[in-house]
């Protein structure tokens, strides 16, 4: 078979393709040109045909003929769009566009103090015990005090062995400070340290109504830094799945297992009937204001503590602080101890 009729007709399809007005007539025209180019026999005959089409339909009618074939256009599906940045996704950085880098300091659980803060029923036992034992004078707590916390995490490494998955160091110290009490010279009654690692995986899913937006899987450790009688800890190992409704109702949910300890070594081996298995943290977002409920129970709901908190707008960034709890477990000392406070003060930074 001559070479010349063939050129001919692919040269005279693409033609009539970039004349015509409809892109559906140029594509099956050009179609047809390929047709009759792989139907010649002599490879290098077939191979010049090929060259011929191509430079003619890109010279002379590339603004009608889009593809070679639909199917082609097809196979070549538009990039997607980048996820909007929620408050959870920056607070996460789950998403490409809320990476921040690494080793800098980022906001973790809330930073907040409460300038008063007051309990129905003052923990004296591990005090009175504590003062019995070394002979010291009775200690007298204010049902008043202060209460404040600092927490804090910085990204260690980003994009863990190639993946999405991010690598986080973070750290949270809760005070309880006898500020009001000159009698005792206004001592820090409790202070709690919870270091803790953790590696955040994005996911996007559906459930319940809500977009599962990460997976967290860490380690704690949670203490109060005494010792003897008065000395608090334990570890866990945990989980924590992030859910959102759009940029106004955060859920977390955090469960965990502690580590077991030697006997002998654990301060408080029945901080599970207490303190519980899990965590869940709800947070809603009503324009500048933010209601938030915390919290912990077991899987068999004996006991738990609940908080209750609200942050509304005072000054610019600084947001006037509401917090009420009830239950087991305020601070590491209280594990055990069942109580009701409230307290107001100032927030800097809030779960959202």
């Amino acid at each position: 078979m001559s070479i010349h009729p063939i050129r001919s007709l692919t040269i005279a399809a693409c033609l009539a393709a970039s004349g015509s007005g409809h892109a559906s007539s140029a594509v099956a025209s050009v179609q047809a040109g390929l047709e009759a180019c792989a139907a010649i026999a002599e490879d290098a005959d077939r191979l010049r045909c090929f060259d011929t089409l191509s430079s003619v339909a890109r010279d002379k009618a590339s603004a009608d003929v889009v593809a070679i074939s639909p199917d082609s256009a097809a196979a070549t599906p538009a990039p997607l769009p980048d996820q909007p940045v929620t408050a959870m996704s920056s607070r996460w950085e789950v998403e490409p566009a809320s990476k921040k880098g690494t080793w800098s300091f980022r906001a973790h659980k809330p930073n907040y103090a409460l300038i008063g803060r007051y309990t129905d029923d003052v923990n004296m036992a591990p005090y009175d015990v504590f003062f019995d034992a070394v002979g010291d004078p009775y200690l007298g707590l204010d049902s008043v005090e202060s209460k404040f916390q600092l927490s804090f995490k910085m990204k260690a490494l980003e994009g863990l062995f190639g993946s999405d998955a991010d690598l986080w160091l973070a750290y949270t110290q809760q005070n309880h400070w006898q500020v009001y009490n000159d009698d005792i010279s206004s001592p820090f009654r409790e202070t709690n340290y919870e270091p803790e690692v953790f590696v955040t995986f994005p996911t996007r899913y559906d459930f319940l109504g809500l977009t599962g937006r990460f997976v967290n899987l860490g380690f704690v450790h949670q203490s109060n830094g005494q010792s003897n009688i008065l000395s608090r800890s334990w570890n866990r190992v945990y989980a924590q799945f992030g859910f959102e409704a759009g940029d106004r109702f955060n859920l977390l949910f955090k469960p965990w297992y502690r580590i077991e300890e030697d006997a002998d070594e654990d301060d408080n081996p029945d901080i599970t009937d207490y303190i519980g298995d899990f965590e869940l943290v709800a947070s809603y977002r009503m324009g500048s204001h933010t209601l938030t409920a915390l919290g912990r129970t077991g899987f068999d709901f004996e006991r738990g503590f609940l908080q209750l908190s609200w942050a509304f707008p005072v000054y610019q960034n600084l947001r006037g602080y509401v917090q009420a709890t009830t239950g087991y477990g305020e601070s590491m000392i209280d594990y055990n101890h069942n109580q009701n406070t409230i307290g107001i003060g100032v927030l800097l930074t809030d779960w959202m």
